[in-house]
C-alpha cells in the first residue's frame, strides 16, 4: 500500500540547469508492506518525478522498499527528502548516506522546526 506524503516543484530558482519552459513536479510516497511470514510491517518510499519540457513529458521513479520497521523513521526521512527536493536519480545515494549516518533521521531532537 502506498500513500502520498507530499509534493514539491523544482523551478529555475532551485537549479541552474532548468530552463523557464521546463516544469518539474516531485511526488513522495510512503510504502507499507506486510511481511507474511513474520506478520510485521516494513516501510519504504517511492519518489516520482514528472518533467514537462515544452510539449515533451517524461516520468521517472524510484522505489526503496523495506527501509525500516518504523513508520516514524520513514516519515522523518520523507520530510527531509521533500524539504531538500530529492529526485529519483539521487535517492539511492541519499539512502546509502543515511544508513552510514542514521542519527539524521533517528535522532528525535534533529530536524525540529
Amino acid at each position: 500500500m502506498k500513500t502520498l506524503y507530499g509534493e514539491t516543484k523544482i523551478n529555475e530558482k532551485d537549479s541552474e540547469d532548468i530552463g523557464k519552459k521546463t516544469s518539474i513536479k516531485l511526488k513522495y510516497y510512503k510504502i507499507k508492506s506486510l511481511i507474511i511470514k513474520t506478520k510485521r510491517k516494513k516501510y519504504g518510499i517511492e519518489i516520482v518525478k514528472e518533467e514537462l519540457n515544452g510539449k515533451s513529458k517524461t516520468k521517472e521513479r524510484t522505489v526503496e522498499k523495506y527501509i525500516s520497521n518504523s513508520e516514524q523513521v520513514i516519515e522523518k526521512l520523507l520530510k527531509l527528502l521533500v524539504k531538500n527536493k530529492v529526485t529519483p536519480v539521487t535517492t539511492n545515494d541519499i539512502i546509502t548516506d543515511l544508513r552510514k549516518c542514521p542519527e539524521l533521521i533517528y535522532n528525535p531532537d534533529q530536524n525540529k522546526e
